[in-house]
């Protein structure tokens, strides 16, 4: 990515995310650092860099809380030491002209990559077999109305 800023990660907690249970950790300023990375053979879609993990800071996140934070960011969660389980969902979210233009068919081959803005968006379609242009704001409307 040319620039790490073009980019926002979201991580939610689906259950709580302790020091405990292994909570999501972050290295702040590390998009700053461009570090050599490689593909994590052990998982098809993380990526490995090699930053200084002493600088890492966990962030603990009740279920259903959110992170955000710039898509460069070196990240990562650790191992959950409980008898309980602990899950989370991350999203990626990039601006398609910060990366080369393979970039989306050479990553998680087999995966839906929807545009949500841009020349290339189709309102979902690719995704959902339906425009969703204009839902978010009309689903908003119902529960604030």
């Amino acid at each position: 990515m040319s620039d790490p800023l073009k980019g926002t990660a979201l991580w939610t907690a689906i259950h709580d995310a302790t020091l405990k249970n292994g909570t999501l950790e972050v290295i702040p300023g590390s998009f700053t650092e461009a570090l050599p990375h490689s593909r994590d053979p052990e998982i098809n879609h993380h990526i490995r860099r090699y930053p200084d993990e002493s600088k890492a800071v966990p962030v603990q996140i009740p279920v259903g809380g959110v992170i955000f934070f710039a898509y460069g960011t070196a990240h990562c969660t650790r191992a959950n030491r409980t008898e309980k389980d602990r899950a989370g969902a991350a999203f990626h979210f990039l601006n398609a002209d910060s990366v080369p233009a393979d970039y989306f068919e050479s990553h998680n081959q087999g995966a839906v990559h929807p545009m949500l803005a841009g020349e290339k968006t189709d309102g979902g379609m690719s995704f959902h077999n339906e425009d969703m242009r204009g839902v978010w704001q009309i689903e908003v409307k119902k529960l604030v109305n």
